[in-house]
């Protein structure tokens, strides 16, 4: 009996911090983009659409812009950026992004912001750009809410 009444007012507890945090961030303007500094080979195919990252006040980053990729290829293991410190998660995320290859291409982003391309099964595919466009991902831990 013990253990479920702590169950319950951890998860109360948890419940009412998310609500301050919604209530908080329903009244918070949106942050500004701030540039995602590329690595390697990687290019911006276009100026107008710079890759941009912003943690809004749900503690979401959200990405958006394209990553030009060397050489026309998605190499599975490939750093392509890092985030600033600011934007680090709290947990390694995957996050699925889009892309001219034939296959799925996701994100993945270490507790230390680097950003490495993963390629479905692994390996590597044609493919000349990412978007970032509507890729999103939770910067706090599951437990942390």
């Amino acid at each position: 009996m013990p253990d479920t009444i702590t169950t319950v007012t951890n998860r109360l507890a948890r419940l009412e911090r998310r609500v301050s945090n919604l209530e908080r961030a329903q009244r918070a303007p949106r942050p500004p983009w701030r540039d995602v500094p590329l690595t390697g080979s990687t290019s911006i195919p276009d100026p107008k659409r710079a890759p941009q990252v912003r943690e809004n006040p749900w503690a979401m980053l959200e990405f958006s812009g394209r990553i030009g990729l060397p050489e026309g290829r998605a190499a599975d293991g490939t750093v392509i950026a890092l985030l600033p410190e600011d934007y680090w998660p709290a947990v390694p995320r995957t996050v699925p992004v889009a892309s001219d290859a034939r296959r799925e291409l996701y994100l993945e982003i270490d507790t230390t912001g680097r950003v490495t391309l993963a390629v479905q099964n692994g390996g590597s595919v044609k493919a000349s750009w990412i978007s970032l466009d509507s890729a999103s991902c939770r910067t706090e831990d599951e437990d942390d809410e």
